[in-house]
């Protein structure tokens, strides 16, 4: 079995206690995958994702009718990034470039290095699709 290659665009974290210290947001990078921080321009594909009611079948709150919804997401993205609480990253495939999702890590623990994952990926079937 090959391993998973990942190339991150920041310095290494140090320090013990990172409760409340603001980092900068990584980039990563794998062969067919980016992870990368929110900007404004993916407000429109934000939006569409959580307007589908296929993809929130298992969330607990309705697909989005509104598109400032996707505005106060990446509001909240960057303010998590700032307190130090987590971050949000936006996926994309790396062959075209395409937005696909994203995924996050918050409520961050150093004293038992935890943290909760979370993501939330376009339906199966629509786009081109990811090869295994």
């Amino acid at each position: 079995m090959a391993g998973i290659g990942c190339v991150v665009d920041r310095p290494p974290i140090t320090g013990e206690n990172m409760t409340g210290l603001s980092l900068p947001t990584p980039t990563l990078h794998t062969g067919r995958l980016r992870l990368r921080p929110f900007d404004d321009a993916d407000a429109d594909a934000i939006f569409a994702l959580h307007s589908s009611a296929h993809v929130l079948r298992y969330w607990d709150a309705p697909p989005w009718t509104e598109q400032v919804r996707a505005e106060r997401f990446i509001t909240a993205c960057r303010q998590m990034a700032e307190e130090g609480t987590g971050a949000r990253l936006a996926v994309d495939r790396v062959s075209d470039g395409a937005f696909i999702g994203w995924c996050s890590l918050s409520r961050w623990n150093p004293d038992y290095r935890s943290a909760s994952l979370g993501y939330c990926f376009r339906r199966c079937g629509v786009g081109p699709r990811l090869r295994d």
